[in-house]
Protein backbone atom coordinates (compact mmCIF):
# COMPACT_ATOMS: atom_id res chain seq x y z
CA UNK A 1 0.00 0.00 0.00
CA UNK A 2 0.86 3.39 -1.19
CA UNK A 3 0.77 6.40 1.45
CA UNK A 4 -0.30 9.47 0.45
CA UNK A 5 2.10 12.58 0.91
CA UNK A 6 -0.89 13.94 3.77
CA UNK A 7 -0.46 10.32 5.05
CA UNK A 8 2.91 10.44 5.10
CA UNK A 9 3.20 13.58 6.47
CA UNK A 10 0.41 12.84 9.12
CA UNK A 11 2.70 9.84 9.85
CA UNK A 12 5.69 11.59 10.47
CA UNK A 13 4.12 14.42 12.94
CA UNK A 14 2.36 11.32 15.22
CA UNK A 15 5.97 10.24 15.61
CA UNK A 16 7.55 13.38 16.42
CA UNK A 17 4.70 14.39 19.00
CA UNK A 18 5.33 10.79 20.66
CA UNK A 19 8.81 10.89 20.92
CA UNK A 20 8.21 14.46 22.60
CA UNK A 21 5.97 13.28 25.04
CA UNK A 22 8.28 10.32 25.62
CA UNK A 23 10.59 13.08 26.18
CA UNK A 24 8.75 14.98 28.93
CA UNK A 25 7.63 11.66 30.42
CA UNK A 26 11.13 11.13 31.29
CA UNK A 27 12.01 14.96 32.17
CA UNK A 28 9.13 14.66 35.11
CA UNK A 29 9.84 10.95 36.19
CA UNK A 30 9.92 11.61 39.72
CA UNK A 31 12.02 8.30 40.49
CA UNK A 32 14.58 8.61 38.22
CA UNK A 33 14.36 11.72 36.25
CA UNK A 34 16.64 12.76 32.90
CA UNK A 35 19.39 14.48 33.84
CA UNK A 36 21.71 16.73 32.32
CA UNK A 37 24.58 14.26 31.82
CA UNK A 38 22.30 11.90 30.91
CA UNK A 39 20.96 13.71 27.77
CA UNK A 40 24.65 15.10 27.16
CA UNK A 41 25.49 11.07 26.78
CA UNK A 42 22.22 10.55 24.72
CA UNK A 43 22.77 13.31 22.08
CA UNK A 44 26.45 12.25 21.78
CA UNK A 45 25.42 8.75 21.20
CA UNK A 46 22.34 9.69 19.32
CA UNK A 47 22.40 13.02 18.04
CA UNK A 48 20.32 12.56 15.32
CA UNK A 49 17.57 11.72 17.99
CA UNK A 50 18.47 13.76 21.17
CA UNK A 51 19.82 17.04 19.87
CA UNK A 52 16.72 18.63 19.11
CA UNK A 53 16.85 18.50 23.12
CA UNK A 54 20.10 20.29 23.54
CA UNK A 55 18.20 23.31 24.76
CA UNK A 56 17.45 21.22 28.17
CA UNK A 57 20.90 20.89 29.02
CA UNK A 58 20.78 24.50 31.25
CA UNK A 59 17.88 23.26 32.95
CA UNK A 60 17.64 19.55 34.10
CA UNK A 61 19.00 18.74 36.93
CA UNK A 62 22.67 17.51 37.18
CA UNK A 63 22.88 14.10 38.57
CA UNK A 64 25.34 15.69 41.88
CA UNK A 65 21.75 18.14 42.53
CA UNK A 66 19.85 14.66 42.73
CA UNK A 67 21.80 13.01 45.10
CA UNK A 68 21.64 15.35 47.62
CA UNK A 69 18.42 16.38 47.48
Amino acid sequence: MTLTQAQQYELARRKLAETNLAFMDLVNCRENPLTREDLARNIERRPELWSRFAGFLNTLPSRSDLTHA
